[in-house]
């Protein structure tokens, strides 16, 4: 594995290591091209916990619960 490669954390350990949950979830959002943050605001709590692991599932059960949203059918015809 490239040396430059392992010493830039990638997006997901910068953001589980954030002590912003907002910051945390713009910088997921962000780079991924989520524009609404219904689901987010829905997801995280808001007091972001300090410890990683909860973090960590709290942005796993988001981006499931993001992915679900997107797939999901709409249910108002167009």
């Amino acid at each position: 594995m490239c040396e430059a490669y392992m010493a830039k954390p990638n997006l997901l350990e910068r953001a589980i290591n954030c002590d912003d949950g907002d910051y945390a979830a713009r910088m997921i959002r962000d780079a991924l091209g989520i524009e609404s943050d219904d689901v987010t605001n829905y997801v995280f709590p808001k007091t972001w916990p300090a410890n990683r692991e909860q973090r960590a599932r709290i942005i796993g059960e988001w981006l499931r619960a993001e992915a679900r949203f997107l797939i999901a059918p709409s249910i108002v015809p167009e």
